[in-house]
């Protein structure tokens, strides 16, 4: 079987247990990473490969936090084709890395509906 896009048992035990540290960390990357996501687009559209570099790198971390590991994964390869100049294959793993982070981000919601915190 495949890593899941968003791994909430590994995520939640990576936190002892913690559900409402697990709140604020989904609520902060489904905050965040929309606007990171845009960023590397338009860095992409500019051919800013080292931005697109630093975007992707702090993607993968940010991914790594909630066990977005297929995403980390993505955001990985972005970065490292990115820092080869490679314009085109950044571009397609960067549509790869969207529709993917779009699955992981309903993921997250539906985690936060089951496990309301506050």
């Amino acid at each position: 079987m495949s890593d899941p896009l968003f791994d909430e048992q590994r995520f939640v035990q990576s936190l002892a247990g913690d559900m409402e540290l697990a709140a604020e960390l989904v609520n902060a990357f489904l905050e965040d990473s929309p606007e990171r996501s845009e960023s590397l687009a338009a860095a992409l559209e500019q051919g800013d490969m080292d931005q697109a570099s630093k975007l992707a790198h702090s993607l993968k971390g940010m991914c790594g936090v909630v066990r977005s590991t297929v995403n980390a994964g993505l955001a990985l390869s972005m970065e490292e084709a990115a820092k080869d100049g490679d314009l085109g294959t950044t571009r397609r793993l960067y549509a790869d890395f969207v529709e993917s982070l779009d699955t992981a981000r309903l993921a997250m919601r539906e985690f936060l509906a089951r496990n309301p915190q506050g």
